[in-house]
């Protein structure tokens, strides 16, 4: 059975009979790939702790070629993101993090960028906080990145240019519409929301995160960004209800 060398984040793991666990791990070799840990679930255990949601590991894993379930030989922790009491914010943030990304990326399909993303989000997370800002910038790279996010500077029907002057989402798919092709129809997205849209596409997580959403700007960035997600998933991710919550409540 060959090993293979992985770099990897937990997404999320299940029970695997008494004591072991099966770990869904986002790799940057690999993509999302299955792994069983044997002995995991033992308090002794030396992957009880690593293998815990949003783990940043080195890892070998080993499966004979094509198994849709490897298992895990070595495990060094790298970090752990979410440490021994996390914020109740960090908690959802980051779940909403894992929910998604487990979501849109398929088994055995490399997503170097996606995971250089996922790394650089939780590294700030964990030195500033979470706010609103880092979760719509997440979102909107999320959907770029896996070529999903339209082209907000010209309206989709039409070609006219709407940077600056706000624009219409088409109720189907998010497409962007000027005032004239949308013709009242749509989501409204007001112009400082679609400026945001190209300045998220510019900057850095730690410098876009240290804006803040409020108002008319982050609702419309929050529905489009939520009306994106749902069009392509065909669903709604369950940790975006407690992060909501957490965010009003705070």
């Amino acid at each position: 059975m060959p090993l293979h060398d992985a770099e990897a984040i937990v997404l999320r793991h299940y029970t695997l009979a008494e004591a072991d666990r099966i770990v869904v791990l986002f790799t940057r070799e690999q993509g999302k790939v299955r792994a069983v840990g044997a002995g995991a679930r033992k308090t002794n255990s030396r992957l009880s702790a690593a293998l815990e949601p949003l783990s940043h590991l080195r890892l070998q894993l080993y499966g004979k070629e094509g198994s849709e379930l490897l298992r895990i030989r070595q495990c060094e922790l790298l970090h752990s993101y979410l440490g021994k009491d996390p914020s109740p914010e960090r908690l959802c943030a980051l779940s909403y993090f894992a929910e998604a990304i487990s979501e849109f990326i398929q088994e055995n399909n490399p997503a170097p960028l996606l995971f250089r993303l996922l790394l650089a989000l939780m590294d700030v997370v964990e030195k500033r906080g979470i706010n609103e800002a880092l979760v719509r910038y997440f979102e909107l790279w999320l959907l770029k990145l896996n070529g999903l996010l339209p082209d907000y500077r010209y309206c989709s029907a039409c070609g006219r240019c709407v940077k600056g002057n706000g624009f219409f989402a088409s109720g189907d798919s998010g497409r962007g519409l000027c005032d004239h092709c949308a013709q009242g129809r749509g989501l409204p997205i007001c112009a400082a929301a679609g400026d945001l849209i190209l300045e998220m596409i510019k900057l850095p997580p730690a410098e876009f995160g240290s804006r803040s959403l409020t108002g008319s700007v982050g609702r419309d960035l929050e529905k489009l960004m939520q009306r994106l997600l749902l069009h392509n998933l065909e669903k709604h991710l369950k940790a975006y209800t407690g992060l909501k919550e957490v965010f009003r409540n705070g």
